[in-house]
């Protein structure tokens, strides 16, 4: 009660604080309503007309504004539209140079990037025991370690810092042009270069700023978390969304808004921050409060200027996306007879869509450097340094005659290679083993005797399940730290007694015909699962855990299951204690997020969310002699995704899909199969590719 009091009392400061604001920015446009005599800097250049003269009294000064001039809002908005078309203008003038700096600065930062990088990472592994970072320890490892804050800061610095000089190269291009200077691709980058380490001085400020006025935001984020979201597991949170979820939604939401609104402060403050240290040589240290000073009054131009440049850049991807996909979509069955015909189309379509795509990059970040140069020029109130020194005849690629079209046919020709080997890559894959997610959960309730039975019955290949101990010592079948999101119980599974437990109905919730179902042991289970199909057992860590490695040990062996059970857990410390304890058992290491080479867990297994298991990834742990799960597919066209990349097994809640998607994929021919993977790249929805015929082009 007291901590909830305490946080009403934060709400109404929060109130009081929004309330003040309000009042300040009525204040502020009262102030500029009645003193039309005082327009702001991007204004400064317009005459006053008859209506604009200064009013005595505020009844004649709103009836000069509604008479005579559009309201604040509207002007703001023309002025940042003026200089969003003046920068496209900029644009075509001058795009062919701005294009071959940026595209020869991204090959540039590429190569110079690729080997910090890697500096980074050995670097990281000589400070730390840890070869692989995964999950929760990501977070702890970079917000509560000096190495993973230094880490953080530098790596920050270091991606802020090539977008800046990025920027500043192009910049260079457009003051040049306003100072009647020809800047070639040449100049611009030797003008980067030359402030680049300034440039990373100042990125390293912003990032370290950034972090720390950051920090109070994850500080509430983390108590409200407390407050509302402690009390049971979070499962029955997102499952059941109860008032409590609601309110810490709300009480997130608001915090997100407010960091958001920080974050939009700090941009408009800094807007200058890098044009200041690149053409007037402004002291890094002092180049963020002197592009404050610039920059003050004019917030809300300069963040409409980018929102203009924003919404540009999100409706050009956005049509480039779809035209790409719409071509793919109606194009790619017409040639499915023909192998060598869908790889030639593929090979064209990834040209065509590679170039485009990098196409737009260029000019969605050239368009924001010369929208940023706009607002520099015209608000900065200082002339830069004159670039003559880097002026130059402009130079460039030259793609003509029979030596471009040459060019042009071996990068066809490459890709369409490089398309053939990653499809036949997976042509002569071994069998796809089907695992049933807490058994077949969609259906029937999760770890219980019936979703096992029903997932024998769909023919599945294993049956995964969660294990924990109870407070007597007992190994229970159960995935939460308590029963809430099953039965509305908030028994613990560590401080509740067997017996306790397998009294409460879990079924229900799903059914009731599931009315009858309890929390089983793995004794049970076993049981159940024992000639019908092999099972995964993982093991839950909760920081409860007495002796369960050892307990799940007797137990596998007592039932004459050893060569029919997997293991795996997310605490990767239990996965290596039962293999000490087993080494000829196959135990697998679950992870959803990681930092470093994941192989080098030296696992049987690896038990990967989706997203993670890329081509790359799936060659690298098959070079190491080891499978790859992925987690949790419901989805047919995400399982087809995995069964294209040549993943070992599918983690699912619907093993019967999984099992008729394998079929289908297996009676296909080469060219339908590389088809339906194309389709499912191109967009193709779930229900395209779900039933058999379907899948079939």
């Amino acid at each position: 009660m007291i901590l909830i009091g305490h946080w009403s009392l934060d709400i109404g400061h929060w109130t009081l604080v929004i309330d003040h604001w309000t009042l300040v920015i009525g204040h502020w446009t009262f102030r500029r309503q009645a003193h039309p005599r005082t327009p702001s800097r991007h204004q400064a250049s317009r005459p006053l007309t008859k209506g604009q003269c200064p009013a005595r009294g505020r009844e004649s000064s709103f009836r000069a504004q509604s008479d005579s001039f559009p309201p604040e809002g509207s002007r703001m908005w023309r002025s940042a539209s003026d200089i969003f078309l003046g920068a496209l203008g900029d644009l075509r003038r001058s795009w062919k140079v701005l294009a071959i700096t940026d595209l020869a600065y991204k090959a540039i930062a590429f190569a110079l990037l690729m080997p910090a990088t890697t500096l980074i990472l050995y670097w990281l592994r000589a400070r730390t025991s840890q070869r692989v970072v995964a999950d929760t320890d990501i977070a702890m490892f970079f917000l509560t370690t000096p190495t993973g804050i230094v880490t953080l800061l530098l790596g920050g610095s270091l991606i802020v810092a090539i977008t800046a000089v990025e920027a500043s190269c192009l910049m260079a291009v457009a003051v040049g042009a306003s100072q009647d200077i020809r800047l070639n691709g040449r100049g611009a980058l030797r003008f980067g270069a030359t402030n680049a380490l300034n440039v990373l001085r100042l990125s390293g400020h912003m990032v370290l700023r950034v972090m720390l006025g950051v920090v109070p935001f994850g500080i509430a984020a983390g108590l409200v978390y407390v407050a509302l979201l402690r009390a049971h597991d979070i499962n029955y949170y997102l499952a059941q969304k109860p008032p409590q979820f609601w309110i810490a939604v709300v009480l997130v939401a608001l915090i997100g808004i407010g960091l958001a609104l920080l974050l939009a402060r700090t941009i408009a403050r800094w807007a200058f921050a890098w044009p200041l240290v690149a053409f007037e040589q402004v002291h890094p240290r002092q180049a963020l409060g002197e592009s404050a000073k610039r920059a003050a009054g004019s917030y809300g131009l300069i963040l409409a200027s980018l929102a203009l440049w924003a919404v540009s850049t999100f409706v050009l991807t956005s049509a480039l996306t779809w035209l790409m996909r719409s071509i793919g979509l109606s194009v790619a069955p017409s040639v499915a007879g023909s192998l060598s015909l869908l790889l030639l189309f593929l090979s064209l379509w990834v040209l065509v869509a590679s170039a485009l795509l990098l196409a737009v990059n260029v000019v969605n970040f050239s368009l924001f450097a010369l929208v940023l140069t706009r607002l520099y020029q015209r608000l900065a109130q200082r002339t830069p340094a004159s670039l003559a020194r880097y002026a130059g005849e402009v130079w460039g690629i030259r793609l003509r005659g029979p030596s471009g079209i040459g060019i042009l046919s071996l990068i066809v020709l490459g890709l369409g290679g490089v398309a053939a080997l990653a499809f036949l890559a997976t042509r002569n894959q071994a069998p796809i083993v089907v695992i049933a997610h807490r058994g077949s959960s969609a259906v029937a309730p999760e770890n219980t005797l019936a979703a096992f039975r029903l997932a024998a019955e769909q023919r599945t290949d294993l049956v995964e399940l969660d294990v924990q101990e109870s407070s007597d010592g007992q190994v229970l079948v159960a995935h939460d730290a308590d029963l809430m999101k099953v039965s509305a119980n908030p028994a613990r599974i560590w401080e509740s007694n067997a017996a306790t437990l397998r009294a409460i109905d879990i079924g229900t919730y799903r059914d009731p015909r599931y009315a009858a179902e309890r929390v089983p042991t793995l004794a049970e289970a076993l049981a159940v699962c024992k000639g019908r199909c092999k099972v995964l057992v993982e093991l839950k860590s909760y920081g409860h855990n007495q002796h369960l490695e050892e307990r799940v040990v007797q137990i596998v062996e007592a039932a004459g299951m050893v060569n029919e059970c997997e293991f795996m857990s997310l605490d990767h410390d239990m996965a290596r204690k039962l293999k000490q304890l087993r080494p000829s058992w196959r135990v697998g290491f679950l992870v959803a997020k990681a930092v470093g080479d994941l192989t080098e867990l030296n696992g049987d297994f690896l038990a990967v969310e989706a997203s993670l298991a890329t081509r790359r990834f799936i060659r690298r742990a098959h070079r190491a002699g080891q499978d790859v799960y992925i987690w949790t597919v419901n989805d047919a066209a995400w399982m087809l995704v995995g069964l294209t990349r040549g993943v070992d097994g599918l983690i699912t809640d619907h093993p019967d899909v999984a099992r008729r998607v394998i079929a289908a994929r297996a009676r296909m021919s080469e060219p339908q199969r590389l088809l339906v993977a194309m389709l499912i790249r191109f967009g193709a929805t779930a229900q395209a590719v779900e039933t058999e015929d379907a899948l079939r082009p």
